[in-house]
Order: C-alpha cells, then structure tokens, then sequence
C-alpha cells in the first residue's frame, strides 16, 4: 500500500512539473515571439536638400526647394523646366537647356547694385527672378549677327525686354556676331514681377549677314512650360 502511495505521489509530483516545464516553455516562447515582432528602428540616413557646387565653387540648384544663403543673398529654386529644345533660328541653331525660378531674400547691397546698373529695375527685400541657360551655334563661315532672346512673354501678362533687362553679363553677351563657326553658351536672368509664371514665350531675334545686314531668319517664337 505504501508502494503504491509512494509511487502515485511521484506521478502527481511529474505531472505537475510536466505542466510547470509546460507553461513555462509557452511562457517562454511567447516572449520570444513578442521580441521578434517588436519592431526596430529603420535605418535613417539624412536627406540634405542644399545645392550642390560645381568645380568652380558656384552653387547649382537643381531641385525645387532647394534653398542656399550666398553672397548674393538667400535664394530659394521655385521652378525648373528641364527644357533640352532646339530652336532654329538659321542659320543658327540655338537649344534652350533649362529655365529656372528664383526667389530672393534679403539681397545683398552689391547683387542690387547689379540688377539697379544692369537692369534699371529696382528691387527690394524679397523678389522673384527668371534664369535662361541656352547656346546659339553657328555652322556656317559666314559671319552672323544675332542678339540672342528679344523679349519674353510670361504666362502672368508680363512682358520683358530680352535686351535691356538682362542682368547677367556674360562672355557671350560681348560681341553680337558668330565669326564662323561659332558656339556661344548664354546665362540671361530677368526680374519678374510675381512667381505665378506657368510659361514662358521666348521671342529670338532675327539673324543678320553681319556684312551686308541684311535679315537672314526673322524672330522666331517658342514657348515652353514651366510646371
């Protein structure tokens, strides 16, 4: 009788840490299936939205947004067309590369001084300007006179004198004619009056026989989209 006590005790006694070793297992593997599904943190890497600079140390905007303090002031890319067109202005050849929006803050003393001489427009803390990056090339050995972009037409009402209201001086801006075969690469930027710009109509000027003067290819017209 007291064998067959003894021996259900430890029945009992092997049920129960049967049961124990159980709940404890389950117990376990539950927290280990929490720890799996506990999330962890994403990999963040920082996303910095400044302009590059080119070799020259100038810097170069290329994404809306994209906002720089400069010596010229704080600008900030409001628009970019990525235009990549050919317009034939013959004999000349002229593509239009990019057309970029700009608004500026806080101006410089010495930038406003420029748009002041450049331009005879005056601006004051905060304005908006238009960028045109484009090359004329001419194929020919004759001599060509062109003066670049005439006027542009803006999508607000506004029109600007491609001439006169270009306050960016560049090489190509110092001498109007392609002896030969010529490729001139332009930067013209020009104040707008507001940013609710969604094209732009560029009127180029007429092609001249530099020797005779007389008019080769009359203003030609394109206009492109801005949004």
């Amino acid at each position: 009788m007291k064998k067959l006590l003894m021996v259900l005790a430890s029945a009992s006694l092997l049920a129960l840490a049967a049961c124990g070793g159980a709940e404890e297992s389950q117990e376990t593997s539950g927290k280990a299936q929490q720890e799996e599904k506990k999330p962890t943190k994403a990999e963040q890497k920082e996303v910095s939205n400044k302009p590059e600079k080119d070799e020259d140390g100038n810097m170069v905007f290329t994404k809306v947004g994209q906002k720089a303090k400069t010596p010229d002031g704080t600008i900030e890319l409001l628009k970019i067309k990525d235009v990549n067109q050919t317009v034939n202005v013959a004999p000349l050849t002229v593509t239009v590369d990019k057309i970029k929006l700009f608004k500026v803050t806080n101006p410089s003393a010495d930038f406003v001084d420029t748009i002041d001489m450049q331009a005879d427009e005056k601006v004051g803390d905060s304005f908006t300007y238009m960028q045109v990056t484009y090359a004329a090339e001419n194929p020919e050995e004759k001599n060509i006179q062109w003066y670049s972009i005439n006027k542009l037409v803006l999508s607000n009402g506004q029109q600007i004198d491609g001439i006169s209201k270009d306050f960016i001086y560049d090489d190509a801006d110092e001498d109007d004619v392609f002896y030969g075969k010529v490729k001139k690469d332009y930067v013209d930027a020009f104040v707008v009056k507001d940013e609710n710009i969604d094209n732009v109509k560029l009127i180029f000027a007429e092609t001249l026989d530099d020797d005779s003067y007389d008019t080769i290819t009359p203003e030609v017209q394109s206009t492109f989209e801005l949004q």
